[in-house]
């Protein structure tokens, strides 16, 4: 459950491992702060996948860039985790690949770093189908887009790799 800091009005959002234990948390700061996310100190991003304990067998999992995006699909019916950037651990790759999915659909942003990390995800080809979305301008990430109908349509037109 997220938490709203009254001294600051940053958005707290726990984050619990795979095992559901609780490892820290993210903090999203209000708009016009320099820096947009703040971490706990030693939470342990590249060994952690946000929402991972959340997945039961979806048909396909959508991996975004971070915590937002992720409970933004996931309100919307999307099963989803993040990754806490665009890089994936090896750790990462290994909590992943244990999903019980059968698609992986990579939802990241709709900027230069997010659309050149599309390009370095063979690595679970060998697990699942590997599909992206192509998120319209616009919209910089899939928390934009505020239409439900619009972001099924983004969702169900994802180009297998």
């Amino acid at each position: 459950k997220c938490v709203v800091n009254q001294g600051t009005g940053s958005l707290i959002i726990p984050v619990y491992n795979e095992n559901r234990k609780l490892v820290g948390w993210i903090s999203r700061l209000v708009p016009g702060q320099e820096k947009r996310y703040l971490y706990s100190k030693g939470l342990p991003t590249s060994n952690i996948v946000f929402s991972l304990y959340n997945i039961e067998k979806p048909k396909f999992l959508c991996i975004t860039e971070g915590a937002l995006d992720t409970m933004w699909l996931d309100q919307n019916g999307f099963a989803s985790v993040a990754l806490f950037g665009v890089n994936f651990s090896k750790r990462q790759e290994e909590l992943i690949s244990r999903t019980r999915t059968e698609e992986i659909v990579l939802c990241f942003d709709n900027d230069e770093a997010g659309q050149d990390a599309m390009k370095h995800y063979d690595r679970f080809a060998k697990y699942f189908v590997v599909s992206k979305i192509q998120i319209p301008k616009p919209y910089k990430d899939v928390q934009d887009i505020k239409n439900k109908n619009e972001l099924e349509g983004v969702i169900n037109n994802r180009t297998i790799l």
